[in-house]
């Protein structure tokens, strides 16, 4: 099939259980090879989360321009529409199904790793649309594998009508801002006065140190280290130059060698474990957050 094909929804269902990894964008459907599962900067999940979904509002707040126009070339047709809105699939891992490798090696199968509990109220703290996974004490054996029921949403409020209201008011409020140019960095206003309060710090730290005050040294240069987080804290995620290479390599030297944190494996951590879910078909939004020790949330202590 190519780029012009269209693709009913029951044919992307079945596609993704064969084990295909299908994401709707902008009404094309782009299929994801597995080989850039793991190589994708976001890690793997930010794309199995959203399998047989439209992850049109999430690809464009988190890409680049340059990264959107490579997106494409993954795509391989267009999706049928009911009233211009896809009508989301779940995707396999939201319900405890993974793809593992076969014992041959060369192809893989179906693993359920936890089992999905299915909200039986509608109500604020538990609606209908709530999915709920339970990890499986043994997930070794397994001879089942998902279905199309597996992949149809739970009932919702929420039409996909006032779905597409709700995206395409964001997308009008993400243009304003872009119009308005607050993405863009206010360096000498923004930065400037954080770096001098680094260099006030470090050059009292270095004074009391002088003369013998090792106490007042030492809360002077904690309190460098405690600043310094938050501009390392805005490098990690690109967003002081908005250049890959230039943030980086600031990051590594504030906080690598300053600071004696490694940017890249927080970073890594930061994206694996700040899981955000957007379940399209209901429009609630569940975020994970798994608790690390991140000195960028600390006030007062460094990990």
């Amino acid at each position: 099939m190519g780029a012009t094909t269209v693709w009913s929804r029951e044919e992307v269902a079945a596609s993704i259980l064969a084990g295909e990894h299908l994401v709707v964008y902008n009404s094309q459907l782009l299929r994801i090879p597995n080989r850039w599962l793991e190589a994708h900067p976001g890690g793997s999940l930010a794309i199995l989360h959203f399998v047989g979904r439209d992850a049109a509002d999430e690809i464009e707040a988190y890409h680049t321009d340059t990264t959107l126009k490579l997106i494409t070339a993954f795509a391989i047709g267009r999706v049928e529409l009911k009233d211009n809105v896809w009508a989301p699939l779940v995707p396999p891992i939201m319900t405890g199904w993974v793809r593992k490798p076969a014992v041959d090696g060369q192809s893989s199968t179906w693993v359920r790793e936890a089992t999905a509990q299915l909200s039986q109220v509608n109500t604020t703290v538990s609606p209908s649309s709530q999915i709920l996974l339970v990890q499986r004490d043994d997930v070794s054996v397994n001879r089942s594998q998902p279905d199309l029921a597996t992949l149809e949403p739970p009932p919702t409020d929420l039409s996909l009508t006032r779905q597409a209201q709700h995206s395409r008011a964001y997308k009008q409020l993400h243009k304003r801002i872009v119009d308005a140019g607050l993405y863009k960095t206010p360096y000498l206003t923004g930065y400037g006065p954080e770096v001098m309060r680094y260099l006030l710090l470090a050059g009292l730290a270095a004074y009391t140190y002088r003369e013998g005050w090792f106490i007042t040294s030492a809360v002077f240069l904690g309190l460098m280290w405690h600043q310094l987080v938050f501009s390392a804290h805005d490098l990690g995620h690109m967003g002081v130059t908005h250049n890959w290479t230039v943030d980086r390599l600031l990051s590594i030297f504030i906080a690598d060698f300053i600071g004696g944190l490694s940017i890249g494996w927080w970073v890594e951590v930061r994206c694996r474990s700040q899981l955000f879910i957007s379940l399209s078909q209901s429009f609630h939004r569940i975020i994970i957050f798994i608790t690390v020790c991140y000195p960028s949330q600390l006030p007062f202590v460094r990990c």
